[in-house]
């Protein structure tokens, strides 16, 4: 009858599980920088010459455009690689002996509440007031105010939207902070950017709830704080992944020294 040795069972899970962490790692961190950059580029092909809250202005140029629809598709698509990734490094982040801890468990339900509230803004601004716009610059004169008006109440509802967003995400990246200080699996110095970036969006989530799309310090100082944050975590995760050799590709002393 064969047997295996208790001891045996633990090393090889002790072998395998920082490999698996390690990958995790550098898939979350490329996901998220990735998740980002696309972010960066189709936001690029959004009709934004106008004041965003010069609606007069501001609705007759999105009325005018032909790839709204495709740009908030964009946008929504990379928003979720975003939060894919960002689930993925919390994850990745785990304390390998207690596993998924209530902490980790909350973050990960933010991130998710996040991705939800990224498919209302993107199905409010993508679709609801891609149509009231389109209805408003087609009304007969007599008609106008009552479309300008609705188009109004659709453009409230995205400042809500896009508020309430921008606050799950900044509570989400603030979780996403302690849990890079609870480890040693990333420079702990990346955290602050990564608690800056969290608190300038739920600033700025308020003040877009409240004032509309006004942009200012806060949008700007949490975008470039959270793809800073990224650039670090993903130098430092690829960095990791060529400094830990596994146990089977060691010298044969360092394989001995662990016996």
């Amino acid at each position: 009858m064969h047997t295996q040795s208790p001891t045996i069972t633990t090393d090889t899970a002790v072998a395998v599980s920082p490999n698996a962490s390690r990958g995790a790692l550098r898939t979350g961190s490329t996901l998220l920088l990735g998740g980002l950059l696309a972010e960066y580029v189709v936001t690029s092909f959004h009709a934004a010459h106008e004041n965003p809250n010069d609606h007069d202005a501001v609705f007759a140029e999105y009325a005018a455009s032909d790839n709204w629809i495709a740009v908030h598709l964009g946008q929504f698509a990379a928003g979720l690689v975003v939060i894919a990734g960002i689930i993925t490094l919390l994850r990745a982040l785990l304390r390998p002996t207690t596993g998924p801890a209530l902490f980790t468990r909350v973050a990960e339900g933010a991130a998710i509440l996040t991705a939800s509230m990224i498919a209302v803004l993107q199905g409010i601004d993508g679709f609801t007031l891609k149509h009231a716009v389109d209805s408003l610059a087609a009304s007969p004169p007599d008609m106008h105010d009552a479309a300008f008006h609705d188009a109004e109440i659709v453009r409230w509802i995205e400042w809500a939207a896009a508020g309430y967003f921008r606050v799950t995400l900044g509570l989400t990246v603030v979780l996403l902070s302690v849990a890079v200080v609870r480890t040693r699996k990333l420079p702990r110095w990346s955290a602050p950017l990564a608690l800056l970036a969290g608190l300038a969006f739920i600033a700025d989530g308020i003040t877009v709830g409240t004032d509309g799309f006004t942009g200012g310090v806060p949008n700007l100082v949490a975008w470039a704080a959270f793809i800073l944050f990224a650039v670090i975590a993903t130098i430092a995760a690829r960095s990791r992944g060529r400094g830990d050799r596994p146990v089977g590709h060691q010298p044969p002393a360092d394989r001995l020294s662990r016996n």
